[in-house]
């Protein structure tokens, strides 16, 4: 009875002294994490300086007590050793502060936080990282301090315990750590962008939102909250265009730009679009162009853009429209879109098409009856045109394999892909869907003056398929790489074999069509159709992830940091490195048009 007595009040002991120095060790983190602060800058606010220190001891508070509550307590209950304690404590503290003051140099370098990603990135680039040679003797002193703070602290404990501050400490940490988070709820509610602009600054930090349920509770009005969220000014600022624009139209010819969602390059052909391939004789065809993405939305803002994914979320929060946009109205276009609808899908593109007249669409069954309206709208409206105009046409059937009642299809053909049976039935009905817009394609392409400017495209590529999660990770040629045709009223004619994307075709235009002589790296990721790529690289997004194709590989990442890396055919390489040089240059890519 004795024995266990004793047995209890050692481990009480210890249970007590590892609250104290996961306490300490949160300062500690806490005064190395000021370095956070000064990298974003101090708050401008009262309020949000105030949220940022309590912010900082609040949560390095929680995280030192959950690492010991999941690493040193149940090896308190194991092994009740003072000794074997203290040193191993000393050790994972030291790990964790060495860890800490890594991220901070990542943070420093990339303005992101470790993930399996950036930790493979950083590696690649560690001697520019540690560049000072104290970091190097950072870990040994480091752990000389936790011991010290180790051993102190044990030998203090009774004369803790016996000022009975635990529980004041505890009750202050825990207001800190609740009174962070319902600041950051008040503040995401009020669009507070002074606190919100510090919700990346801290690592494992995340911090609570209650939108929802205040919307319910009717404490925030949703159209109130949508109005200040469109108004908010961005937390950084994006220098879009870097200079101001100088253009010089000489001649103003139209331009009708057709895209068509889930258009594959490799299906263009003379038995599946024939009239298409007819029309392409006299058009300049890029037979190696891809995308920005494997998604319609996303495609459509690379195309209208020429900007990285990257800076989407700024141009929506400055509301900025393209360049391209901007200067043809400038020069007097008309602008139009049709096979746009006004749904929350359609909302995604409000921004890159808010100075657009958006034709309202006439009622549809499907997506072959939809194409057919769009086609017949977009002939009425350019027969109306008395000036300029930029019409911009999208289609739809063929991503959903959709032929209207009655089309007599295309026999149908074995694959030579080697698809299963049901992706052989997509295949063959893709096939049919395409020569069924054909047949539009030429009715409207036949109608459309000599002087011009047309061009064909695809939104993005498509793969037969019904498994959503797949596809969303797929960035393979057959969802990326789509047909890009040209018909300029010059003549310009022939096949361009070296790569090129979406992100060309907005500097392309302002350039040869409204004269614009500011470097396209001024308004865009820098590329023209005239030339092969200045990037080893083309990066592409949808709403999950963002990939980056090289020569040889594609590279996938989640929001989470983790990333696979696949061939072009979208079979994955096991064991593959990441291309650090891309993943570098990449990152400088997306801080450059920002104001510094």
């Amino acid at each position: 009875m004795y024995a266990s007595e004793l047995q209890r009040d050692k481990v009480s002991r210890l249970v007590t002294w590892g609250h104290w120095f996961a306490f300490f060790n949160g300062i500690i983190a806490t005064l190395i994490a000021i370095r956070y602060v000064k990298l974003l800058g101090w708050p401008e606010t009262l309020l949000a300086q105030g949220y940022a220190v309590i912010t900082l001891v609040g949560h390095f508070a929680f995280v030192s007590f959950l690492g010991y509550l999941l690493l040193l307590f149940p090896i308190t209950l194991l092994l009740p050793y003072s000794k074997i304690l203290r040193g191993l404590a000393a050790v994972l503290a030291t790990i964790a502060h060495t860890v800490l003051v890594y991220d901070i140099l990542v943070f420093d370098h990339y303005r992101l936080h470790l993930n399996p990603f950036v930790f493979d990135l950083s590696f690649a680039d560690l001697p520019q990282l540690i560049s000072n040679a104290w970091l190097l003797i950072l870990p040994a002193a480091m752990l000389a301090l936790q011991l010290t703070l180790a051993n102190g602290l044990w030998r203090r404990i009774e004369r803790l315990s016996r000022k009975n501050l635990g529980g004041k400490v505890t009750t202050v940490m825990v207001a800190l750590f609740l009174g962070s988070h319902l600041l950051h709820i008040w503040a995401d509610a009020n669009i507070y962008q002074p606190i919100l602009k510090q919700d990346k600054m801290l690592p494992l930090h995340y911090p609570a939102t209650a939108r929802n349920f205040m919307a319910k509770q009717g404490i925030v009005d949703e159209d109130t909250y949508i109005e200040r969220v469109q108004t908010a000014k961005p937390t950084d600022q994006l220098n879009y265009p870097v200079e101001p624009m100088q253009c010089s139209v000489e001649e103003t010819p139209s331009i009708v730009m057709v895209t068509v969602e889930a258009l594959r390059q490799n299906m263009i052909n003379q038995q599946t679009m024939p009239k298409l391939m007819a029309w392409s004789q006299q058009a300049q065809v890029f037979t190696q162009h891809f995308s920005g993405s494997n998604e319609a939305d996303q495609g459509i803002r690379s195309m209208l853009y020429g900007m990285l994914p990257s800076y989407e979320s700024y141009l929506e929060a400055d509301r900025k429209a393209p360049i391209l946009t901007q200067e043809l109205k400038k020069a007097g276009y008309n602008l139009q879109v049709l096979g746009f609808t006004q749904t929350q899908q359609g909302l995604k593109n409000a921004i890159a098409l808010e100075q657009v007249n958006k034709l309202p669409e006439y009622h549809y069954e499907t997506a072959a009856e939809r194409d057919i309206n769009t086609t017949q709208q977009a002939l009425m409206a350019l027969s109306m045109n008395s000036g300029p105009s930029f019409t911009l046409i999208n289609y739809h059937a063929p991503s959903v394999y959709s032929t209207p009642v009655g089309f007599v299809g295309l026999p149908t053909v074995k694959p030579s892909e080697g698809y299963n049976e049901a992706q052989g039935v997509l295949f063959n009905q893709y096939r049919s869907s395409l020569n069924f817009l054909d047949t539009l394609l030429a009715k409207l392409l036949e109608q459309l003056p000599k002087d011009t400017v047309v061009i064909i495209t695809g939104t993005h590529g498509q793969e037969f398929t019904s498994l959503n999660d797949h596809l969303t990770r797929n960035f393979s040629n057959a969802t990326t790489q789509v047909p890009l045709m040209i018909r300029w009223p010059n003549g310009t004619q022939g096949k361009v074999n070296y790569q090129t994307s979406h992100y060309a075709i907005a500097p392309t235009l302002l350039t040869q069509v409204l004269g614009c002589t500011n470097s396209p790296e001024q308004y865009s990721f820098g590329d023209t159709l005239s030339a092969p790529s200045h990037s080893d690289y083309l990066v592409m997004a949808n709403r999950r992830y963002f990939a980056i194709r090289t020569d040889n590989s594609i590279t996938v990442i989640g929001r989470g940091g983790d990333y696979r890396v696949y061939d072009h055919h979208d079979n994955r390489i096991r064991k593959a490195k990441l291309n650090a040089p891309a993943m570098l240059s990449l990152m400088k890519e997306n801080r450059r048009m920002f104001i510094k």
